[in-house]
Formats: structure tokens, sequence, C-alpha cells
């Protein structure tokens, strides 16, 4: 679940920065190459912004993930007690 809050903060902030006009690699690259009409609008940046965000939220989101398995890993394994009280019926 927390997984999915990282997903939806780093889009958010990508595609603000996208919205920024700052050109980051992947987004610009693939504007470039695949959709060069939508450089000549005013939604280029948006469109970048959308497209960085999906790219970085899911790598950010993997790394997070890898991190969150190792951790646990090395914390070991959770101690579950439980406690059973006897009732007797009259």
């Amino acid at each position: 679940m927390i997984g999915a809050i990282i997903f939806v903060i780093v889009f958010v902030l990508f595609v603000l920065i996208g919205l920024a006009g700052i050109h980051l690699p992947i987004g610009d690259w693939l504007i470039q190459e695949y959709i060069p009409d939508i450089t000549l609008t005013d939604y280029a940046s948006l469109a970048e912004g959308i497209i960085n965000g999906v790219i970085y939220g899911i790598i950010i989101w993997f790394a997070f993930s890898i991190a969150m398995m190792i951790y646990e890993k090395m914390r070991g394994p959770k101690e579950v007690v439980v406690k059973v009280e006897n009732k007797t019926s009259k």
C-alpha cells in the first residue's frame, strides 16, 4: 500500500517538473523520437511530465519495494503471541 503512495507522490512531482519546463532525459527523448508533432503544441510539457512521471514513478516504486523487502529480511521473523483463554461452560 505504501508503494502506491510513493508512486503517486513521484508521479505528481515529475508532472509538476515537466509543467515547469524542465526537460528530463527519458520523456524528452520519447517525445522527440515518437511524437514530434506534439512539440508544436502547448501540451508538450504536460505529455513529457506524464511520461516522466510514469517511468520514474515505476523505477522509484520498484527500488522502494526492493529496499523494503531487504529491510524486512534483515529484521528477521516477527514474533506472534497468541493468548488462549480456557472458558468452561456450565
